[in-house]
C-alpha cells in the first residue's frame, strides 16, 4: 500500500500541469505550521463503541468507552456521549454555549469569506490570525475578505462553511481537515459543517452533476446509482451538506409537471440523506428555470401545483430548505418577511429543519435590504438590527453569506456579508428573542448530530482516492488535460453510468427518413457551434466516419449547437443549399422552430457538468462526452429520453403563458382554465400534455428505428349559423359553411393521432397545389393532439382546401 504521504504528493503535482496554475507544485497543507498542537487519536468502531478520531482535544474513558472530551473539562458531557439521542446531546451544547455561539451557529458564510475558496490552499488563508490580511483584487465574482478560516472559526465563531473548492480528493480534504482541526481546539470543540453548490465536487473544478440530465433521461434506477456514488465520495472528502436540491422548484431540472417534479425531487433527496449526506432543497417558493415564484403567478394565483414538490422534499427527509429571495404567498416582500409564508412551511407542511437564507438576503451589494412586507413594512428603511430581529422571529434560522464583518457597516464588503454584532443587538434590544435563539440553534446542532460530525469530522485522502480514482491513475497519476483524461483518471464504474445517461438524457425530436443512426464510414461534414466542442468532437468522429473538409464533399453534415444563433441558422442554409442532409445537435438549448422545419434529424442533448458556483479549472469542456456523441450518431448507443418541459413555438408563446399553470403552451384563456381546472382535481395536480400548442409537448421523445403513425381526422373549417323552419312549423338553427374574405386570414382545424410510437409530422394546408398554411405537430405514442392552422386565401370563388387527406370546399368573396 502507498504511504499517504506519497500519495498527497502524487496528487498535487497532477494539479499544478494544468494551463494557467503555477509552475512549481505549492506547499503541502500538512506541512503548514499550525497555531496549536496536534495529536491525532483514533478509536476504531467496533461493538458497542463508535468510531472517534480527535486531533487537538482529548479522549477519555468512561464505563470502558471512549468519547471525545470536547469541552476539555475531563467529564464526559452529555452532547460529547454518542449513546446519547440527538434530541439530548442538541440541549445539552445549546444550555453551555453563550448568546454570542449561538448566534455564531446561525451564519452559513463560503470558507474564510471568499466567494471562490482559494485554490491552492495558502498559510494566510488557514491560519493567519492577524487579520484582514491583503488580498489581490480578484475582479467582481472573486471576491475575499481577509480573514482567516482559524479567524472566522475562533473570531467570529462560525462552524458552518460554504466551500466550492477545486482540486483532487486529497487535496480537498487536506483543507477540510485542517479546517476541522480548528475547529475542534474551540472552546466547545463543534466541527465544522462543509456544504457545497456542487452537487458533485469530487474532483472539484472539472466536472459536477448533469442537473437536467437526470429529468430527460426518466430513469429512477440509473439515477439513484449515479447519485449514490456522488454521494458516497463527496462524505469521504468531508462534505456534509448540498446546496441542493434546485430541482424542487417547477420549472427547473425536471420541468413543470408537478407529479414528475415531486418524484425526482423526492428520490434525489432520499438518495443524499440514505447516503451519509444532508439535502438541502430550494428555493422556497421560487420556480426556477424561466420565471421566480412572483413573476409566474397569473391571475390564477395557482399555488398547489408549486406544493407537491415541497410536501414530497419534506417527506423525503430534507435536513434543510433554502428560501428564495423574492416574494411569496403574500405577493409582497420577500420571503423570509412574509409570514403567511413561513407559518405555511412550518406549520401547514410541518416541517422542523433548518431554513438557510440565500446568500444575498440582506447587507449584499451595499444595500441592506429592500421590499415591502404584507404589513407595508418598507424594508429599506429598517437598521441590520431590525432586518435580523423580523427574519429570525419568522422561524428563519440561518442567514447565508459570503463573509462575516464586525460591526454593522453593511458597505464595508462587496458582495454580502452577515453582522454577528447586530445580530446580537436585535436580542438584546429585545428585537429577537433568546427562545427564538435557541430554537434555531437546536435545530441546527440536531442537523450536524445527526452527521455524526461530534465522534468523527476527520476524512482519510488514501480511502477517497480509491473511491474516486482509477487504478491506472492511482498507480502513476497523470496529467488531467481534457475529458478523456479525466475520464480515465476516475473511478471507471461511475464514468460508465455518466455514460450511459449522457445516451439516455438525449432527446430524438427529429428523425425524417429515419436518417439516423448514420452508417460507419459515412462522409460528414463536421461544424460546431462551440470551438472546444468542434475539435473533440470532430476527432471522435473521424473514428467512426469520414470527415470532410469541404461541405460539398460530404453526404450529411453534422451541427453541434450550443447557440441556436445566426451562425447556427447560416450553417443549416449553407448544407441546405449545398443539397446535403441536416443533423442537428441542440446541445443544452432548446430545439425551436427553425431547426425543427428545417434539419432533417434533431438530437436535443441535457448533459452539461460545469461546476457550479466558483470557477471551473481552465481548459475544459462540460457537455457531453465526445466519444458517447460519436457512439450517439452511430446507434452504438441510442437516444432514449423525453421533453420534460414543453418547448414554445416562440418566444412570445413562451413569453404569455401562465407560468403557474404546465401544459398550457400556446393555448388559449378558455383551455388554460381547463387546465386549471384539471390540475386542481388530480391529486397530484398534474396536467394534461396534449391541451396546449407547443413545439414540443411534455413527454415527447421519439427512438431510432420507430415510425410514428400519425393520422389526422376531422377537418373543421369555419361556419356561420342558419335559420330554418322544419315540418312542424318550428324555426332551427344550424351550422353553415362561412363565406370567407379575400386575403383575410381564419383558421382551420383537425385532429392528429398517434399509434404506439411517437411522432412528428409537418401537417400542411393546401389551395391546391398551394401551401396555405403549416405547422409541425409533435405527438407522443398513444396520444391526440389538436391542430389549429392559420391560412388565407387569395381571390373570390370556391376553393378545395386539402389538409392531408381531408379536403373541403371554401367559398371566398
Amino acid at each position: 500500500m502507498k504511504k499517504l504521504s506519497l500519495l498527497l504528493a502524487c496528487v498535487m503535482l497532477l494539479s499544478f500541469t494544468l494551463p494557467a496554475l503555477a509552475e512549481e507544485p505549492a506547499p503541502s497543507v500538512k506541512d503548514f505550521e499550525k497555531p496549536f498542537e496536534v495529536n491525532v487519536q483514533r478509536v476504531e468502531a467496533s461493538e458497542g463503541q463508535a468510531e472517534l478520531e480527535a486531533h487537538t482535544k482529548a479522549i477519555i474513558e468512561v464505563d470502558g468507552l471512549k468519547f471525545k472530551d470536547l469541552n476539555g473539562n475531563g467529564e464526559l458531557d452529555v452532547y460529547e456521549d454518542w449513546r446519547q439521542d440527538i434530541d439530548a446531546r442538541a440541549a445539552d451544547l445549546v444550555s453551555q454555549m453563550t448568546l454570542e455561539e449561538k448566534l455564531a451557529l446561525m451564519i452559513h458564510c463560503n470558507t474564510a469569506g471568499a466567494y471562490t475558496g482559494t485554490y491552492p490552499a495558502t498559510w494566510e488563508y488557514l491560519y493567519a490570525q492577524e487579520c484582514p490580511f491583503p488580498v489581490p483584487d480578484l475582479g467582481k465574482w472573486d471576491t475575499a475578505s481577509g480573514y482567516s478560516c482559524w479567524y472566522y472559526i475562533n473570531v467570529f465563531g462560525i462552524s458552518h462553511f460554504l466551500d466550492n473548492t477545486n482540486g483532487t480528493a486529497a487535496e480537498q480534504i487536506e483543507v477540510h481537515n485542517a479546517i476541522q482541526e480548528i475547529s475542534e481546539n474551540t472552546r466547545l470543540g463543534v466541527p465544522m459543517t462543509f456544504s457545497c453548490d456542487r452537487f458533485y465536487n469530487g474532483w472539484g473544478g472539472w466536472t459536477d452533476d448533469p442537473h437536467d440530465a437526470f429529468g430527460t433521461a426518466n430513469d429512477p434506477e440509473l439515477s439513484e446509482k449515479i447519485w449514490t456514488a456522488y454521494m458516497k465520495e463527496m462524505r469521504a472528502i468531508g462534505y456534509h451538506l448540498l446546496l441542493h436540491p434546485y430541482s424542487v422548484e417547477l420549472g427547473a431540472f425536471y420541468g413543470e409537471n408537478p407529479e414528475y417534479v415531486a418524484k425526482m425531487a423526492a428520490l434525489e433527496i432520499k438518495t443524499i440523506e440514505e447516503n451519509g449526506m444532508e439535502a438541502c432543497a430550494k428555493h422556497w417558493i421560487a420556480r426556477g428555470g424561466d420565471a421566480s415564484f412572483a413573476a409566474a403567478r397569473s391571475v390564477a394565483q395557482n399555488v398547489d401545483n408549486w406544493m407537491e414538490p415541497w410536501k414530497a422534499a419534506i417527506d423525503a427527509g430534507t435536513s434543510y430548505i433554502m428560501c428564495s429571495t423574492i416574494s411569496g404567498l403574500s405577493n409582497s416582500g420577500s420571503v423570509v418577511f412574509d409570514k403567511a409564508s413561513m407559518d405555511y412551511l412550518r406549520d401547514t407542511l410541518g416541517y422542523d429543519g433548518v431554513v438557510l437564507t440565500d446568500w444575498t438576503q440582506i447587507a449584499a451589494w451595499g444595500v441592506s435590504c429592500t421590499g415591502v412586507t404584507p404589513e407595508g413594512v418598507d424594508l429599506s428603511t429598517l437598521s441590520l438590527k431590525e432586518l435580523y430581529g423580523l427574519m429570525f422571529s419568522n422561524n428563519v434560522d440561518q442567514i447565508g453569506n459570503v463573509s462575516v464583518m464586525h460591526g454593522d457597516d453593511y458597505t464595508n464588503y462587496f458582495m454580502s456579508s452577515a453582522y454577528p454584532d447586530a445580530m446580537k443587538d436585535a436580542v438584546t434590544e429585545g428585537l429577537l428573542s433568546e427562545e427564538s435563539v435557541n430554537a434555531s440553534a437546536t435545530r441546527i446542532l440536531k442537523a450536524k448530530f445527526k452527521l455524526g460530525l461530534f465522534e468523527n469530522p476527520y476524512c482519510d485522502a488514501e480511502a477517497a482516492m480509491k473511491l474516486v480514482a482509477s487504478d491506472e491513475y492511482l498507480a502513476a497519476p497523470f496529467a488531467i488535460d481534457g475529458p478523456d483524461a479525466l475520464a480515465a483518471a476516475r473511478n471507471p464504474e461511475l464514468v460508465a453510468l455518466e455514460r450511459q445517461l449522457q445516451a439516455e438524457s438525449t432527446v430524438l425530436v427529429k428523425n425524417d427518413n429515419a436518417l439516423l443512426p448514420l452508417a460507419e464510414g459515412t462522409k460528414v461534414f463536421f461544424t460546431s457551434t462551440n470551438d472546444t466542442n468542434k475539435v473533440n468532437y470532430a476527432a471522435a468522429l473521424r473514428e467512426v466516419f469520414t470527415l470532410t473538409e469541404a461541405l460539398e464533399e460530404a453526404d450529411v453534415v453534422v451541427i453541434d449547437a450550443t447557440a441556436l444563433n445566426d451562425s447556427t441558422e447560416m450553417a443549416v442554409e449553407d448544407a441546405q443549399e449545398a443539397g446535403k442532409r441536416i443533423v442537428v445537435a441542440t446541445n443544452c438549448v432548446d430545439p425551436n422552430a427553425f431547426v425543427m422545419a428545417n434539419a432533417d434529424a434533431v438530437l436535443f442533448l441535457n448533459y452539461k457538468t460545469t461546476p457550479d458556483h466558483g470557477s471551473a479549472l481552465p481548459g475544459f469542456n462540460f457537455y457531453m462526452e465526445p466519444v458517447v456523441f460519436a457512439q450517439l450518431l452511430t446507434g452504438k448507443v441510442e437516444p432514449t429520453g423525453m421533453i420534460v418541459k414543453e418547448i414554445a413555438r416562440d418566444p412570445y408563446i413562451d413569453g404569455v403563458q401562465w407560468k403557474d399553470l404546465a401544459g398550457d403552451q400556446g393555448a388559449s384563456p378558455y383551455v388554460r382554465m381547463l387546465v386549471l381546472g384539471l390540475m386542481q382535481d388530480s391529486p397530484d395536480h398534474s396536467a394534461p400534455n396534449n391541451f396546449g400548442d407547443p413545439l414540443l409537448p411534455y413527454q415527447f421523445g421519439m427512438r431510432y428505428g420507430a415510425v410514428g403513425d400519425l393520422k389526422l381526422s376531422v377537418l373543421v373549417t369555419p361556419v356561420t349559423t342558419a335559420e330554418s323552419v322544419n315540418a312542424y312549423g318550428r324555426t332551427v338553427i344550424s351550422t353553415v359553411p362561412a363565406v370567407v374574405k379575400s386575403g383575410e386570414p381564419f383558421s382551420l382545424y383537425c385532429m392528429i393521432r398517434s399509434g404506439d410510437e411517437a411522432g412528428l409530422l409537418n401537417v400542411q394546408a393546401k389551395d391546391g397545389e398551394t401551401v396555405i398554411g403549416e405547422k409541425i405537430m409533435a405527438v407522443n405514442a398513444n396520444s391526440w393532439r389538436v391542430v389549429e392552422l392559420p391560412v388565407t386565401l387569395e381571390g373570390a370563388g370556391d376553393h378545395t382546401v386539402t389538409v392531408g387527406d381531408l379536403t373541403a370546399t371554401i367559398t371566398v368573396e
